[in-house]
């Protein structure tokens, strides 16, 4: 009698993976437009609902605040409750803050609109680690190599084509298309993930850490809030207007207080995990090289990124005269060049490696933006067609880094740990687009302040009116400037201050573009200690080894 051979392990597979990929790829647009498309509908809020600068701010901003805080959280749920039925149900929140958005112009009003934005972080913040950490349990071979790629360069794309597309409803429809154009993407999303995705399990949990969840919360949340918050309330001294606690701007506590969270936080983490009990974030995963150094690439290669995105369309508005739509239109072209490079990563990778596409496209932005840095410099009012040249050459080469990055971080990376691996990543992305908009912002503001009193000493304004000028450019970060140019043009030499009030702006821009070309200049050195093609192969075959064996124990499960 033959003895009967233990059946392998299946790979958890999609009913099809062209079908599945199309459920995940809208659901992604769908969260990442929405942090994008609402810049550019705020000044039509604003003057529905009535209000001031800070709150129209916070309607941007408390979407981040929510989505950050709950994404480690979210991602640990996901694993232990399953990746689908989370991404299903963050679907559904998504949509029904869409509704609650759209409809709180008639119905509620500004708080009603708040809470439709809490709403939406709420489901933004389910739906996102779910899809990666399910890309990396369903997907092997060429298909995850492609995948990870649509998904990378899809994400850096929306940074472009969101402001494009958030000009386009407002220009030709109204507002609340910014809303009601999610709940369609949001449906058809859902669609697809419950008809041909499997759900997908990490390792389990008894019970839910609730300590660990409040102070990652706490934490994250504290971070984003002052890194928001730290160029409008000042960063250590209290700005005009702002409230002070001790003497000190609210912004260094909050830092603080967030700060010491998050190390309590991994504290009791660790102290979990040993003892074996539940836990939010397994702090082993960070022992994993391909991870914690992506993580880290992560965090200063999204601060340079949104350096440029953040000051770009304010020149063009402010300097050359464009209207919101065809600023949005330039930065498109950064967009759909990232799109384009980040589909032929892929092949690329293939004939190379990883490795060597990530540190070509750091390589390739890095260059653009020196390009733009003397571009702004020679040129005083530089030619639309020149600007989008170097934008398509640096989207070029963001498309082939973003498309990578997700890929590499996840290489390494357990089944058990998919979700939290993904929402480390994606809080990552988050604290960094906060703290670039943050230090950028600084920076930038620094240097209107050395080139903007430089440029209007040689006018032959009155000292008063100098003065009046230069507070009013930098105070504003060049909001003024068209309103200062029709005070001017009834002048003899209105003309000639004008243009050496936005060139001593555009100055402030290519310096401000030159640090930001230096942060991924850091961000490429960095790249350079990842594995190459034959070592990362090892890894990921080690891991789904890793991964069987844990299948067979039970710790973690597959649908």
């Amino acid at each position: 009698m033959t003895e009967k051979k233990e059946e392998e392990p299946k790979e958890p597979k999609a009913k099809s993976k062209w079908l599945s990929l199309v459920g995940l790829v809208v659901a992604i647009s769908a969260v990442i437009m929405d942090g994008t498309i609402m810049n550019v509908a705020l000044p039509s809020i604003m003057q529905v609902f009535n209000l001031n600068a800070s709150n129209g701010e916070w309607i941007v901003s408390i979407y981040s605040l929510i989505f950050c805080a709950l994404l480690v959280t979210f991602g640990r749920i996901a694993d232990a409750l399953g990746r689908k039925k989370l991404l299903v149900w963050g679907l559904v929140v998504f949509a029904l803050g869409s509704v609650l958005g759209a409809l709180a112009g008639k119905f509620g009003g500004y708080p009603v609109l708040m809470g439709a934005r809490v709403i939406q972080g709420v489901g933004g913040a389910m739906i996102l680690p779910t899809i990666f950490s399910t890309m990396n349990a369903i997907y092997t071979g060429g298909m995850r190599i492609f995948a990870f790629a649509l998904f990378g360069s899809l994400m850096s794309a929306m940074f472009g084509v969101g402001p494009w597309l958030g000009g386009l409803l407002v220009t030709y429809a109204n507002w609340q298309w910014v809303f009601w154009i999610e709940i369609p993407l949001a449906a058809v999303s859902a669609v697809f993930v419950i008809f041909t995705i499997p759900d997908t399990y990490g390792e389990k949990f008894k019970g839910l850490d609730v300590l660990g969840l409040i102070l990652s919360i706490i934490g994250f949340g504290g971070l984003v809030y002052g890194l928001i918050e730290g160029k409008s309330m000042g960063w250590w001294r209290a700005s005009s207007g702002s409230p002070s606690w001790a003497g000190l701007s609210p912004v260094p506590w909050t830092l603080f207080l967030g700060a010491l969270a998050i190390a309590l936080f991994l504290f009791w983490q660790a102290h979990r995990v040993k003892k074996g009990s539940s836990y939010i974030m397994d702090l082993r995963v960070f022992k994993i090289h391909t991870f914690s150094l992506s993580v880290a690439v992560q965090i200063v290669f999204r601060t340079g990124l949104i350096g440029i995105l953040f000051i770009l369309p304010q020149f063009l508005q402010n300097v050359l005269g464009m209207s919101a739509l065809q600023a949005g239109e330039i930065t498109c072209c950064t967009g759909f060049a990232s799109l384009i490079s980040g589909l032929l990563a892929a092949p690329l990778v293939k004939l190379t490696s990883t490795k060597t596409v990530i540190v070509w496209g750091m390589a390739i932005q890095a260059l653009s933006l020196v390009g733009l840095f003397f571009l702004f410099k020679i040129s005083p009012s530089p030619g639309a067609w020149a600007l989008r040249g170097w934008l398509i050459a640096y989207g070029f080469g963001l498309g082939l880094t973003s498309a990578q990055l997700s890929a590499i971080l996840m290489s390494g990376v357990p089944n058990k740990w998919g979700g939290q691996a993904s929402s480390i990543q994606s809080t990552a992305v988050q604290l960094a687009s906060s703290l670039g908009v943050g230090i950028i912002a600084s920076i930038f503001t620094a240097f209107l302040w050395t080139e903007i009193p430089a440029a209007v000493n040689n006018t032959s304004l009155a000292p008063q009116e100098k003065q009046s000028v230069t507070t009013s450019v930098i105070s504003t970060q060049g909001a003024s400037i068209p309103e200062i140019e029709k005070g001017l043009s009834k002048r003899p030499n209105g003309a000639q201050v004008d243009g050496q009030v936005k060139r001593g702006f555009e100055n402030g821009i290519a310096d401000t573009t030159l640090v930001s070309a230096g942060v991924l200049a850091a961000s490429f050195v960095m790249c350079l200690w990842f594995p190459g093609k034959k070592k990362l192969k090892e890894e990921r075959k080690e891991v789904l080894e890793e991964d069987a064996v844990e299948e067979k124990e039970g710790i973690v499960e597959r649908a």
